[in-house]
């Protein structure tokens, strides 16, 4: 069961919105009516949603509480409030929040907002381990450069550097041959000798004393072409487009 917390400083509003959640199936861990309270209580507990009026007790607004929110939580906000002038809406922006609901509101509009926000919530994060997945990071004077895993040719190794070359540009970082193996998908990339590491998915043709990615003929170790007349095989038995 999904866990929420409410705040809000109107007593009733807040026991009616509970019981509503409450009704939807979701648990309502606490209610509050102030920031000092919930930030308190989430430095403690972990909750999936919040729902959050703007207008509550102390010194800061809700608006405040959902910035302290952001800077240390990944957990999505829903902003209740009867405001809906161009001022509040504009610094309501600035936040981010899933979603924002106009009070009074019914049953159904809660419904369907709670079940948005958690719903792209957690989609953002799939995509997001997903790109962490498929990429590979480096650094390149000084950046961080997110490269897509499939456009990573070749590795050659170069004393305690490494040459990563992709189609458009090459980098060198410094990294061992080893340890990017090590960081790459295994069933992707092979160490086709001491010197390199290519990408099979770009292979094109290969013979008992080389291997071509990219129009660049790559040497590979002795004994390895029975291994990769095998690999090959059992990749075109799965369709794919191979070498002959």
């Amino acid at each position: 069961m999904q866990k929420i917390i409410i705040v809000e400083d109107e007593p009733e509003l807040a026991s009616n919105i509970a019981e509503l959640t409450s009704l939807l199936g979701y648990s309502v861990s606490g209610i509050f009516n102030n920031s000092t309270s919930c930030l308190e209580f989430l430095s403690n507990h972990k909750v999936d949603l919040i729902l959050l009026d703007i207008l509550i007790k102390g010194n800061d607004n809700g608006i405040v509480l959902a910035e302290s929110i952001k800077k240390q939580y990944d957990t999505p906000i829903i902003f209740c409030s009867a405001y809906t002038d161009d001022n509040m809406l504009q610094q309501v922006k600035q936040v981010n929040p899933q979603g924002y609901i106009v009070k009074p509101f019914n049953r159904d509009i809660l419904k369907t907002t709670m079940f948005l926000a958690l719903n792209n919530h957690s989609q953002k994060k799939e995509e997001q381990n997903t790109f962490h997945k498929e990429t590979f990071h480096i650094r390149d004077k000084g950046y961080v450069v997110p490269l897509e895993i499939n456009n990573i040719l070749i590795a050659k190794a170069d004393g305690l550097y490494t040459k990563i070359i992709t189609p458009d540009k090459n980098y060198l970082i410094r990294d061992i041959l080893k340890d990017i193996e090590a960081r790459l998908p295994q069933d992707k990339f092979l160490r086709v000798h001491k010197s390199f590491l290519v990408n099979l998915d770009h292979v094109t043709s290969f013979n008992s004393k080389g291997i071509t990615i990219n129009k660049q003929v790559i040497p590979v170790r002795r004994g390895l072409f029975k291994t990769l007349k095998e690999m090959f095989g059992t990749q075109k038995e799965k369709g794919a487009l191979l070498p002959e």
